[in-house]
């Protein structure tokens, strides 16, 4: 009946929510949310206690999502010591809106973000994020679609809007702030989705330049964030060890292993665990279910759950 209920009341295009329908459905799930349950109250609490968390805002999955809207694609809302920071922002600047307001976080509050890379589904939502919050520093990949000067084929890109005074260009590791490190990665070869090694008929070489977010815990090794992992997770794992010198407490974002076999994603499961010593494992987005699956298997009480509305501590 729920799902009746919200289906009645959002109507999407495109996955876009039109303005009337999204008036209307936001209004009820804000009263729903921090009237009745006092969620929303309760969630803002949490922000300001000091810990650490990832609280993913945009996903088209996950057990915890309440009054959320899923939607393919992936942003997650990161407290880390004395800062704020939004990592990707998934496919709809409305949905994000509305899922920052019913999990109680406030963009404004934002010091900096990151986009990992130039497809829609991870930089849509940056509009509303850029709306809300124009001084807040924007990390992107050294990339043409982000407007960084480059004369090939520059007739094809028709003006730039996430560019403004605080926007970076990242094209190698960078620590930000202390603690706080971007991690560079370029993709081998894409093409159609269906395409992707070790299904590779008729790849196109592509360079896709990819950045995750790795953040340093007291005990000495890293949580690593990412949006996609078209370089690979387990290079991206690897690239991040070397650029930090530590190993890997928690992985989580999109492994975009959909393409694979079960074989495949087995072997690299295993070799995430056991050879590269990446102690816990969070995947979710374009990871594909059964990998998740498989992830789950294979990390048994490593293993941990997320999706969209799910809040997960970080190490300090």
């Amino acid at each position: 009946m729920e799902a009746e209920m919200r289906q009645s009341h959002v109507t999407q295009t495109r996955g876009i929510l039109r303005p009337a329908a999204l008036a209307t459905f936001v209004g009820a799930t804000l009263l729903l949310a921090l009237v009745v349950t006092g969620q929303g109250t309760q969630r803002a609490t949490a922000q300001e206690s000091g810990s650490n968390w990832l609280l993913e805002l945009f996903d088209h999955r996950g057990d915890d999502i309440g009054e959320g809207i899923p939607m393919w694609g992936y942003s997650a809302f990161i407290r880390y010591n004395d800062h704020t920071i939004l990592f990707d922002g998934g496919a709809s600047a409305k949905i994000l809106e509305h899922n920052a307001r019913t999990y109680g976080v406030d963009l404004r509050d934002v010091d900096f973000a990151m986009v990992s890379h130039s497809h829609g589904d991870h930089t849509a939502g940056i509009d509303y994020l850029l709306e809300v919050n124009p001084s807040v520093r924007l990390y992107v990949p050294r990339d043409g679609s982000f407007g960084y000067p480059m004369e090939e084929g520059k007739e094809y890109r028709p003006g730039y809007r996430y560019q403004t005074d605080n926007m970076v260009f990242v094209g190698e590791n960078v620590e930000i702030e202390e603690g706080v490190h971007l991690i560079h990665t370029t993709s081998s070869y894409t093409g159609s989705f269906s395409r992707y090694p070790p299904n590779e008929d008729e790849p196109r070489l592509f360079n896709l330049p990819e950045i995750s977010l790795a953040l340093e815990t007291e005990s000495g090794d890293i949580v690593l964030i990412s949006g996609c992992s078209h370089s690979g997770i387990e290079e991206i794992v690897k690239e991040a060890m070397r650029a930090t010198g530590a190993e890997v407490e928690l992985v989580t974002g999109g492994f975009h292993l959909g393409p694979y076999s079960a074989e495949y994603v087995t072997e690299l499961a295993h070799t995430m665990k056991e050879e590269l010593a990446v102690h816990r494992a969070a995947p979710t987005h374009c990871t594909g279910d059964e990998a998740i699956e498989i992830f789950r298997e294979v990390y048994g009480a490593d293993f941990v759950e997320t999706g969209l509305g799910t809040r997960i501590p970080l190490p300090h």
